[in-house]
């Protein structure tokens, strides 16, 4: 497996592929190419082919870097690539990095917690009975 920024249209395509089948919808693809033109998309690729993916995006909240998206194909689970992802978003040296997750997303909160992020606060009414939790590494 390797980790890196996106470098091909198939690559971006892979990503927003992977994001269609998880969420069921095609309404991030823009989102995502557009992360992907201002270098913020990291994508894990097994055997050449995109894997899972991590939008990394420095005008989302408040201009600070936050990791808005980070998806892995149901099948690749658990196999350390949403950690890898991680890790290669925040590789640089003092960055301040931020990202959030819903209360009912327990995978994503724990694999947060496991990589020594900090959790800040969280914020009612985005998502109907689901507030998003905020966390800064």
């Amino acid at each position: 497996m390797q980790i890196r920024h996106a470098l091909t249209a198939q690559e971006i395509e892979g990503a927003a592929s992977i994001d269609e089948g998880v969420i069921g919808s095609r309404r991030r693809r823009e989102y995502i190419a557009s992360i992907a033109e201002r270098g913020g998309l990291s994508v894990a690729v097994e055997d050449g082919q995109v894997v899972a993916f991590c939008c990394l995006d420095d005008r989302y909240f408040f201009e600070k870097k936050f990791v808005s998206l980070l998806v892995v194909r149901p099948e690749s689970r658990r196999c350390g690539l949403g950690r890898g992802l991680l890790e290669f978003c925040g590789s640089e040296e003092g960055s301040e990095l931020w990202t959030s997750t819903n209360r009912s997303n327990a995978a994503m909160q724990a694999l947060l917690k496991s990589s020594a992020w900090h959790y800040c606060g969280e914020l009612q009414g985005l998502d109907a009975d689901d507030p998003e939790l905020f966390f800064k590494k």
